[in-house]
């Protein structure tokens, strides 16, 4: 049996910083990592189309960072569901000395982008086929991405048997720690059964290895 450690986790502190960043009180440290599970469950749930969530704490102040490769489908036409976020996550913290802050950032490259992005298109009944020449041209273009490997697991078409198909191009470290390589999944409900998609991107190599400041 192999065993795995997540690309992110291997890096934390090297070259990937913290999703949360704060100095708790000892006694409070429980309450705040459950506010921010609230708060990632909450905004993931709400608008599926996020990427990535980064959480900051000062003593009375709240930094909420939004990745997502479309700001405008979180915001709305007229920004109210800026207003409808922000009343949700006072609710949550329910603490009336914090000061909430929300910033939304808009990435496209991100490995979970192209996992939602493929699990959306294959809930709309694209075949797999045209999906991963499609990607694997869109990625040759992409001058960031250096490597990306694409795995997938499901029953693809109707009566079929569940299978798991790979894909890859360009470069892909597995062990090597001043490479940057993100690691995203998720998950298309079609109506032949569920469908697993685990992408991989490897971004280049880090001249020197530094530990992030947290």
């Amino acid at each position: 049996m192999g065993q795995k450690a997540s690309a992110y986790a291997l890096r934390l502190g090297l070259n990937q910083p913290w999703q949360s960043n704060y100095f708790p009180v000892k006694k409070k440290q429980a309450y705040l990592l459950q506010q921010d599970w609230l708060i990632r469950k909450y905004l993931f749930f709400r608008f599926p189309e996020i990427t990535k969530i980064r959480i900051e704490r000062t003593e009375v102040e709240l930094f909420i960072f939004v990745h997502s490769p479309n700001v405008s489908l979180i915001t709305g036409e007229s920004n109210d569901n800026s207003d409808q976020i922000l009343t949700k996550i006072v609710n949550i913290v329910n603490d009336k000395k914090n000061i909430i802050k929300l910033h939304l950032t808009e990435e496209k490259d991100l490995a979970q982008a192209i996992a939602n992005d493929l699990a959306r298109k294959l809930e709309s009944r694209i075949a797999w086929n045209s999906l991963r020449h499609d990607l694997l041209r869109k990625i040759a273009y992409e001058k960031e991405i250096k490597g990306i490997k694409i795995q997938i697991k499901g029953c693809l078409e109707k009566g079929g048997i569940a299978q798991r198909k790979k894909t890859s191009q360009g470069r892909m470290p597995s062990s090597t720690l001043i490479g940057l390589v993100e690691e995203a999944k998720a998950e298309a409900h079609t109506l032949h059964g569920q469908i697993g998609i685990k992408v991989k991107t490897y971004k280049g190599k880090k001249k020197k290895l530094k530990y992030v400041n947290t």
